[in-house]
């Protein structure tokens, strides 16, 4: 039960058009954007977390690059798609775009982003339960961040792979990990890896079921999010801590951060992160016994399912309709 709300919470804008102007007289002819150009649009998006944005100006680099033929930035752009992905919980489609990603990689060995798309495969196979294929990719990036002297990259590596040692019956060892991890993150004055391994040693002791030294971790995170504001990770803390109450059997403390959690979750407008706040909120109420609160929650939760359920319904109609679903994915 731990696990599965782990997998809930690490879940965690249309696009902006660029405007033309013309001057007084004949038109300037504009430019067209190059595939790197558009990345690099991408990316300050995606370091806002304007999630819609970037997946916007990655799938247009795409477009460039493959109209182009060059498959490096194709494969450059299929991770970054995949990496949003990824970080949305949407764990399928991102699956998806990194292996076609590592098969395109195959031609370009070495690369920083080749051992990126091998990283974030790993994690997804953590999230989807799949141990093997997370260990396997996980060690072949790390192999080759150590070839390419990329330290902050390798201490990603030893949290998610402390956390899959927790996991898979070695708790001893992945915890001395992880703490390796957080006392090299510190050392380096890295407050963003520092905030990760904190996050992870929450997460390792949550699955373990040992939930005073969890809400220990979460509440150290939670106070560096809290100095330097981040909604998104955030969000996840307060879902995590929410969680830890519920299970705990403290359901009081539990009601305040999954109100908090349903917040952020709307002003990112994450709806699958909504929906689960809602519901571990009405699970919450439902324990305390406040059913017409229990009934409210519940109720929200469904409507975003059941919204979410005829987009999905439409996209794949109309993607249907115009023969652009993949074989396979259907």
């Amino acid at each position: 039960m731990g696990f599965s709300y782990l997998v809930m919470a690490a879940l965690l804008s249309s696009s902006s058009p660029i405007s033309n102007f013309e001057t007084v007289g004949e038109p300037v002819p504009v430019r067209a954007l190059s595939g790197d150009e558009l990345l690099r649009i991408g990316d300050i998006h995606d370091v806002q977390n304007h999630f819609p944005e970037a997946l916007t100006y990655y799938e247009q680099a795409l477009q460039s690059f493959r109209a182009r033929k060059q498959r490096r930035g194709e494969a450059t752009a299929l991770t970054k798609i995949g990496s949003v992905f990824e970080r949305q919980g949407r764990r399928q489609e991102a699956e998806l775009r990194l292996r076609e990603a590592l098969s395109l990689f195959s031609k370009f060995p070495d690369s920083a982003s080749h051992a990126d798309a091998m990283f974030l495969l790993a994690k997804v196979s953590f999230w989807v339960g799949s141990s093997e294929d997370a260990g396997h990719f996980l060690d072949r990036a790390g192999e080759q961040y150590r070839r390419l002297q990329r330290v902050e990259a390798l201490g990603s590596v030893k949290i998610l792979s402390g956390l899959l040692k927790v996991r898979d019956a070695f708790p001893d060892k992945g915890l001395a990990d992880l703490e390796q991890a957080l006392e090299d993150a510190r050392s380096r004055q890295d407050d963003e890896q520092t905030i990760s391994a904190l996050l992870a040693l929450g997460d390792a002791n949550f699955i373990l079921e040992r939930f005073e030294p969890a809400k220990s971790y979460y509440g150290q995170s939670l106070a560096f999010v809290e100095q330097r504001p981040q909604a998104h990770i955030e969000a996840g803390l307060r879902f995590r801590l929410a969680a830890v109450h519920d299970l705990a059997g403290q359901p009081e403390q539990g009601v305040d951060s999954a109100r908090r959690a349903v917040s952020l979750f709307q002003s990112l407008r994450n709806l699958p992160g909504e929906a689960a706040a809602w519901s571990l909120l009405a699970s919450l109420h439902q324990t305390l016994r406040h059913h017409q609160e229990a009934e409210e929650a519940r109720e929200q939760a469904l409507s975003i399912y059941r919204r979410q359920q005829v987009l999905v319904h439409a996209i794949r109609q109309s993607s249907a309709a115009l023969d652009v679903i993949p074989k396979g994915s259907r």
